[in-house]
């Protein structure tokens, strides 16, 4: 455009003054334009074929990716789902455990105050046995004391010897 502009004469177009260099300047154009075509398009084309194919296989190489992804994500929302359902479980197992050793623990406890209760009962029983034994001793004894010293103050020894007498003769008979 300088070139037009800053020539010599204006000749009211946009042609430079002199047509013959319009006509080379247009020819070598149209020359450098197919080799240009010639010699780069190729070049441009398989580049740009390139790039389309190199950009193709990334997206199905993402695409691929993603699918993987998704399948991925689904198998740990399925494991996460097992692994809740798995806690709930054992959770839940463990509150039965829990509640049958409570209940065993209460039904062993029972066990154990009612033995503990029926040994008292009988340690109880047999005391009292022996205390009534040890006292019905005790009265027995007081009363033969008492008795013999009753019988000896009242007895005079004829008395006496008949007593033993008879006591001898029933002996020997029986």
């Amino acid at each position: 455009m300088l070139s037009i502009l800053a020539a010599e004469g204006p000749n009211g177009r946009f042609i430079p003054s002199d047509v013959k260099e319009f006509w080379w300047s247009s020819a070598a154009f149209l020359i450098v334009l197919a080799l240009i075509l010639w010699k780069l398009l190729p070049v441009i084309k398989q580049g740009m074929s390139d790039r389309s194919d190199r950009i193709r296989g990334e997206l199905v190489e993402a695409e691929r990716s993603r699918v993987e992804a998704e399948s991925k994500l689904s198998t740990l929302r399925t494991k996460l789902g097992d692994a809740d359902a798995e806690s709930e479980r054992i959770i839940s197992a463990a509150h039965e455990q829990a509640a049958a050793m409570k209940a065993d623990l209460i039904a062993r406890a029972d066990a154990e105050a009612t033995d503990a209760q029926a040994k008292a009962q009988a340690e109880i029983s047999t005391s009292q046995g022996q205390v009534t034994a040890d006292v019905q001793a005790a009265v027995a004894s007081q009363a033969a004391e008492a008795a013999e010293s009753v019988v000896r103050a009242n007895l005079d020894p004829s008395t006496h010897n008949d007593l033993i007498d008879r006591y001898i003769q029933e002996v020997s008979s029986s």
